[in-house]
């Protein structure tokens, strides 16, 4: 089955044009939402981004259109593409999402999605997700006492910059080793010089 709007790396685009208005991504977290609804439990969704700034403008909108799907919704703010896997792992959510469009130009912005397993989705899943798209009323919106929470998570960085430092060999030494680190204004910007 041809692709509408998932690539190779999610979802891509100019920010405020196709995919990535507010409206399309709104609709785009509605849909993830729904997919990923499970029983007695309600789901949790991760949400990072970079610096880019239509970053803003796409977390409010994917994350209303989570919220609405009755997913608990907690927001990193900007933090490397790996660290949204590693936290939708070791906070055990459904879902985690990045807001990049990696090393395409700047007036672009993304959305790549990971399952709970911190992987990203598989082709079928992504499927799932656009054939919503395609019919919304497909989409049922949580009921009112079923409406998610959103919560921002101040030490994301913080945490991730552990799991990073503990992935280090302890006898690996950078002793006399220059080091010099271009964060090109990604999201690794506090990050990378933090854990060096």
């Amino acid at each position: 089955m041809a692709r509408k709007y998932f690539g190779t790396d999610g979802v891509r685009g100019t920010a405020n044009a196709g995919a990535m208005t507010a409206d399309m991504v709104l609709k785009i977290g509605m849909a993830a939402g729904s997919l990923y609804r499970r029983g007695g439990q309600r789901p949790r969704v991760v949400i990072g981004k970079d610096t880019r700034l239509s970053g803003y403008m796409i977390e409010q909108a994917l994350t209303a259109g989570l919220l609405a799907a009755g997913m608990d919704v907690f927001v990193l703010g900007p933090v490397p593409t790996p660290a949204v896997a590693m936290l939708t792992r070791s906070m055990r959510a459904d879902l985690g999402i990045m807001i990049s469009a990696s090393h395409n130009p700047y007036q672009d912005n993304g959305i790549k999605i990971f399952g709970p397993d911190g992987y990203k989705l598989s082709d079928e899943q992504e499927l799932q997700i656009e054939a919503l798209l395609d019919d919304p009323t497909a989409m049922a919106p949580a009921a009112p006492d079923k409406i998610g929470r959103a919560t921002r998570i101040e030490d994301a960085r913080a945490r991730y910059i552990e799991f990073a430092k503990r992935t280090f060999p302890r006898d690996l030494k950078l002793d006399g080793l220059r080091v010099v680190i271009d964060t090109a204004n990604g999201a690794a910007y506090k990050v990378a010089p933090t854990a060096l």
